[in-house]
């Protein structure tokens, strides 16, 4: 596949899928979020601050919980290791989904506003196409916005995949050595099969949570928050992992693409701080 200059799903490398967001719409929660970028859509409620039971009086405590609506069929026979195997996979990506949503709460969140309390969100993951991590946060920035809770800034998530330039791909010293010194194609929001690197040449996978500028605009002055940054099963073929100064790269795509998921929020009526 040339990406180049086209993807699968015909966007150029620099270019986010379509964005939806409905928000409120689940009357028995605080706050609620439905958002999708692409075929990746997800749901956050949001309840509390609420008094809880916790010996720490000085800050709220936070609970992510994560759910998916398609489950793993039952299977028997010679498919019941596969399907366990894939069952352990997706608790162990939940369980990574759900570390990171949690740490951006606690950065996000004004915690010392709310001793002896919790702050709960349930995210319900209806569609994983890719870029999870990203579409989870943004949906929960927006459900908590929906809610009323005191947050210190406003922040978006983006996620891109680093990939190697085309070329055979050899694992030997010297081809190793070219591909790594070989400059990285970024992928902005990837897709399931662009992350996994089926097709392209995926280094590594990174999610960055971005703040808001300070003066309300739609940049993103306030930096990274918090990040994730995964290698790829295969990197090692391709050059091996990120460098510095790619990362850096990364991070100023991220950046700007931040400023027009903003935008997008502000045009949806949703009321950034």
């Amino acid at each position: 596949m040339s990406t180049a200059s086209q993807r699968r799903d015909g966007r150029g490398p620099r270019e986010m899928r379509g964005k939806e967001l409905r928000t409120s719409e689940l009357t028995q929660f605080d706050g609620s979020a439905w958002y999708s970028q692409g075929l990746t859509t997800v749901v956050v409620a949001v309840n509390g601050p609420v008094a809880a039971r916790q010996d720490d009086y000085r800050r709220c405590g936070v609970q992510v919980y994560v759910s998916r609506a398609a489950r793993l069929p039952r299977a028997g026979g010679a498919e019941q290791l596969c399907v366990e195997e894939q069952r352990v996979e997706q608790r162990r990506a939940d369980a990574a989904v759900e570390a990171f949503l949690a740490a951006s709460l606690e950065a996000v969140v004004r915690l010392e506003q709310f001793p002896r309390c919790v702050l709960e969100a349930h995210v319900t993951v209806l569609a994983d196409d890719g870029a999870l991590l990203s579409v989870a946060a943004n949906a929960l920035m927006c459900a908590l916005l929906d809610a009323g809770v005191p947050c210190r800034t406003t922040v978006a998530a983006v996620s891109i995949a680093a990939c190697a330039a085309e070329g055979p791909e050899q694992t030997t010293g010297a081809a190793a050595a070219e591909a790594s010194a070989a400059p990285l194609l970024l992928l902005l929001d990837p897709t399931r099969v662009e992350e996994e690197g089926d097709g392209v040449r995926t280094r590594a996978t990174a999610t960055f949570l971005l703040s808001s500028s300070a003066d309300g605009g739609d940049g993103c002055g306030g930096g990274v928050l918090a990040s994730q940054l995964r290698a790829c099963p295969r990197s090692a073929a391709y050059g091996g992992g990120v460098s510095s100064k790619e990362l850096a790269g990364m991070i100023a795509l991220a950046e700007r693409a931040a400023g027009s998921l903003f935008a997008f929020f502000r045009n949806c009526n949703v009321p950034l701080e």
